[in-house]
């Protein structure tokens, strides 16, 4: 088909979309995609070769090594300490009316921004982030006349992440991955705009499909209270009888502790969310001519065409997920658990993407969001605040979006449990 004047090939199969994930770059392209999202975000066409050369043979390999499963044993209970510090003074509160993303997130952006980029890394972004992240999608589509105030907060963060990586020593105040990124950009003379202008698209991307996971997670819950209710008994019998209490979970908190079938409601949960909200679109250009299998048969795609596979289209098969259009948020409750892997295997799921491009901040992600789910259920109660009689559900949403749907502003009041 032609689409704004390109030849695109469609696919919605999940063989013909695996078959794209796991196609050599050199057959098929992403870097269109990327300098486009890094445009986006940064305000900048492009790396140098040299700096390109960094990004794919140092950082890239850097993140695999930093946010594996195995890494995760010395971070989550950091993690988790400080996000349980930001909220814990809500618990002591009567009740509060307080936007829900920003209350879901804005602790664990700070959590996350103070165990992967230490103490000297500013701990005020999150608003600037936020703001900078409500016109993503303009910025990519190219829509003219964005927000003014999110360039002013791009300006400021980049400000401030010169700052940061400008300081004449690398210290552990650097953080996990802070002193992995500032060491492998001095060893080979970035400039240092260059770098600034990366490390901003890093802290992007790691948080921006997470806060919004967490975001469309509470309003699937709010939205079903028997999962909520499920979910939360489940959340409240670990607890007790895993760690003790509450305090003891966020101190001693381990990979393989969130992967115990104790969990199991939780994580499916999780994994239903995102399979729900994903509709973001892998999208490659050809570079030579190939045959993209699907299944048994294959597509014939001609150097110079892009090739779009919906990922969306794959999650709502009624042959793979009966109910697709609902949210059953045990479905993957009750399959066989391995430590370790997602119980989606043997199912189309391509939320963290495939094969050799699957998501390097995937452990990271859903060790956050289960702990996020962890505090926030046992800690309170939730009740939406509506608008007279208007129904709350479904959520009003934006009309572009990028990645997972974008909620316009939710609120909820929140009543601690005293008993929990």
């Amino acid at each position: 088909m032609l689409l704004g004047g390109r030849e695109v090939v469609v696919v919605c199969s999940a063989a013909a979309i695996s078959s794209i994930y796991t196609t050599d770059h050199n057959t098929l392209g992403a870097q269109e995609m990327h300098q486009a999202l890094y445009h986006a975000v940064s305000g900048s066409k492009g790396s140098s070769t040299e700096v390109h050369g960094v990004v794919t043979h140092l950082i890239l390999p850097m993140l695999d090594q930093r946010l594996s499963r195995r890494a995760m044993g010395d971070l989550t209970a950091p993690i988790a300490l400080a996000l349980y510090s930001k909220v814990r003074p809500y618990a002591q509160m009567k009740s509060a009316r307080v936007a829900l993303k920003k209350f879901l997130t804005q602790p664990l952006c700070y959590a996350t921004n103070l165990v992967m980029f230490g103490s000297r890394y500013p701990q005020n972004v999150y608003e600037d982030l936020n703001t900078l992240d409500e016109t993503m999608t303009e910025r990519f589509y190219g829509v003219p006349f964005w927000f003014w105030p999110s360039e002013k907060a791009r300006r400021r963060m980049l400000r401030q992440i010169r700052d940061y990586l400008s300081t004449e020593d690398i210290s552990e105040e650097d953080g996990w991955l802070g002193t992995a990124f500032k060491r492998s950009f001095r060893d080979n003379n970035t400039a240092l705009h260059e770098a600034c202008n990366h490390f901003l698209a890093l802290q992007w991307g790691m948080q921006t499909n997470t806060f919004g996971i967490a975001l469309w997670l509470f309003l699937f819950l709010l939205h079903h209270p028997d999962a909520f209710l499920s979910i939360r008994n489940e959340i409240d019998k670990a607890v007790k009888e895993d760690f003790g209490d509450l305090e003891s979970f966020v101190t001693n908190v381990k990979p393989q502790m969130l992967d115990k079938p104790c969990f199991a409601l939780l994580t499916s949960a999780l994994l239903e969310t995102m399979g729900l909200t994903a509709i973001f679109i892998p999208f490659r250009v050809a570079k030579s001519d190939f045959q993209l299998k699907d299944q048994g048969r294959t597509v014939t795609v001609r150097k110079g065409e892009y090739i779009l596979g919906s990922v969306q289209a794959v999650h709502m098969n009624e042959n793979s997920y009966t109910d697709h259009h609902r949210f059953v948020f045990d479905r993957f409750a009750h399959g066989e658990h391995r430590e370790g892997r997602l119980p989606t295997e043997g199912r189309p799921w391509f939320s963290f993407a495939a094969g050799k491009h699957l998501c390097k901040g995937r452990y990271l992600a859903m060790y956050e969001l289960r702990i996020v789910a962890i505090l926030y259920l046992h800690l309170f109660d939730f009740t939406p605040v509506t608008n007279g009689s208007s129904p709350w559900w479904p959520p009003r949403t934006t009309s572009r979006n990028l990645g997972i749907p974008r909620v316009k502003e939710f609120f909820v009041y929140i009543h601690p449990r005293h008993d929990a």
